[in-house]
């Protein structure tokens, strides 16, 4: 089978975080990171068999190391882990998934400035704009702290493209704390947000918790918010008609062989008309148009 040009490799179990609304850290225990060697010597045979792209995958991937790994100048164990992915030759981007926004210190916003694989992209879970629900959360950062993280990323990055959860309906939300999230969503611009309509799960903190909001304010909620969403969605991918934009080529469209897909380095996902030998190619493609968080590509303009 022909290898896959993007690979997801898991640097860590668990979770030490406790978020009222998440079972994790109950049913998967305490954060147990492996070695930055351990972690390379994955990488770099992935990237021996044809791997352009690698996504780093953690619970809280910014937490990684933070008890084994000392810091080495002011850098945290996980910027020493993409300082040292990014060594490897051959591989192109390098990605991570979840954070956590407290993860974010002035080292890892500096990573984006200065690691060139380490692609123009974040995403960073917010899952209220209120600090009275990101307290009861359990979240540890305030709407403040979390508003500084984006102004910081975009200044190191101007085109960073950002994504992030949002939990609707969440125990003792009023309709003043989920307009705090409303106009959150304005001030950022998230380029996509994943909502979650707030569900009881069994033995999670949140679930014994007073003042739950009922199903119909929860389904009120949530329709609000993603139309809000995608319509700040739809405006940013309109921006792109016009722009020419680099995609890492990862093969043919599930729903149209005769198209191929990539992603933008800020996770933009592209079609155009190609064949398989695109596939695993960098390549500059002009955006002819944008549907809904999609944007359509003409290699022939630029690759002459």
């Amino acid at each position: 089978a022909k290898t896959s040009v993007s690979a997801f490799v898991s640097i860590m179990q668990g979770c030490n975080q406790y978020c009222t609304f998440c079972i994790v850290p109950y049913t998967r225990g305490e954060e147990r990171s492996r070695t930055i060697e351990d972690i390379v010597a994955e990488c770099r045979e992935l990237v021996s068999r044809g791997v352009k792209e690698i996504t780093l995958l953690g619970q809280i991937v910014t937490s990684f190391g933070k008890r084994d790994i000392p810091n080495q100048n002011g850098k945290s164990a996980f910027v020493q882990l993409l300082d040292a992915v990014h060594e490897i030759d051959g591989l192109e981007r390098i990605r991570f998934t979840s954070p956590h926004p407290k993860g974010y210190g002035d080292d890892l916003i500096d990573a984006y400035a200065r690691l060139p694989k380490l692609v123009e992209s974040a995403h960073l879970p917010v899952q209220s704009g209120s600090d009275r629900v990101l307290k009861l959360m359990h979240r540890g950062y305030t709407r403040e702290r979390f508003l500084g993280i984006i102004e910081k990323l975009r200044r190191a990055r101007p085109d960073i493209g950002i994504t992030t959860d949002i939990i609707v309906g969440f125990p003792g939300e009023t309709e003043e704390d989920f307009e705090e999230t409303l106009s959150l969503a304005c001030e950022v611009e998230f380029d996509n947000a994943y909502i979650f309509k707030y569900s009881q799960r069994r033995d999670t903190p949140a679930a014994g918790m007073p003042d739950q909001v009922p199903q119909k304010i929860r389904e009120e909620r949530n329709q609000r918010l993603l139309e809000l969403v995608n319509e700040i969605a739809a405006r940013k991918y309109k921006k792109f008609v016009g722009r020419q934009v680099q995609i890492l080529v990862e093969g043919p469209s599930r729903k149209n062989p005769a198209r191929m897909i990539g992603r933008t380095r800020c996770n933009k996902i592209v079609l155009f008309d190609g064949s398989d030998r695109h596939r695993g190619q960098i390549m500059d493609l002009k955006i002819t148009r944008a549907g809904s968080f999609t944007l359509y590509g003409d290699p022939a303009i630029v690759n002459l």
